[in-house]
């Protein structure tokens, strides 16, 4: 085997591996429900969507926790903003206004670390919405589910600390607060 033919076999054999690794992170499957919340001047809305948590189990982000003996060294939050369902199509409209998904297609958490007691955790890191990222403690109910963990919780956010203007339709006779509640449940397995 020339030197020529060896070079290209090895760059074919890193890019197959490349790829592989691209449709394995591409094809998750979601492993985490979320429901968000809000008010506004007529009536309280509820939206829901799906998105995925990557772990990258090892040493370094805390302590051993069920189905990841080593603790966990990353993980991020990632949530489709095209994938976000309202009761009808009109909020959904108002949502994908107001969110921008094809500007910002994703709200990303990428926790930095975590504190846990028992059956509960504080997860700390960075969330990201429409490019403006801020600082989120994350209260976590934490229980072992099979070869894995099922993870529960919710928090508040500010929509407009992120940049996201709450909508006002109706002649601005309907106003959506800019407080929302995000809950949030699924099951993690290394």
């Amino acid at each position: 085997m020339t030197r020529t033919t060896a070079r290209s076999a090895r760059s074919t054999i890193a890019l197959a591996a490349l790829l592989a690794g691209a449709a394995t992170l591409d094809a998750q499957q979601p492993n985490l429900d979320f429901t968000v919340s809000g008010t506004s001047t007529i009536r309280g809305w509820t939206c829901t969507v799906k998105g995925t948590m990557t772990v990258t189990p090892g040493p370094g982000g805390g302590v051993a926790m069920p189905g990841f003996a080593s603790g966990v060294k990353s993980a991020t939050v990632r949530v489709p903003v095209k994938a976000f369902t309202c009761p009808n199509a009109e909020m959904t409209e108002h949502l994908m206004q107001a969110m921008k998904p094809d500007q910002f297609p994703e709200i990303v958490y990428q926790i930095e670390k975590y504190e846990l007691a028992g059956d509960r955790a504080q997860a700390s890191g960075t969330m990201t919405i429409q490019g403006r990222s801020q600082p989120v403690t994350l209260p976590v109910v934490i229980k072992a589910s099979g070869n894995g963990v099922a993870l529960e919780g919710s928090t508040r956010l500010d929509m407009t600390a992120y940049g996201v203007e709450p909508p006002v339709v109706m002649l601005g006779m309907l106003k959506v607060g800019p407080q929302i509640r995000i809950e949030f449940k699924g099951l993690v397995t290394p």
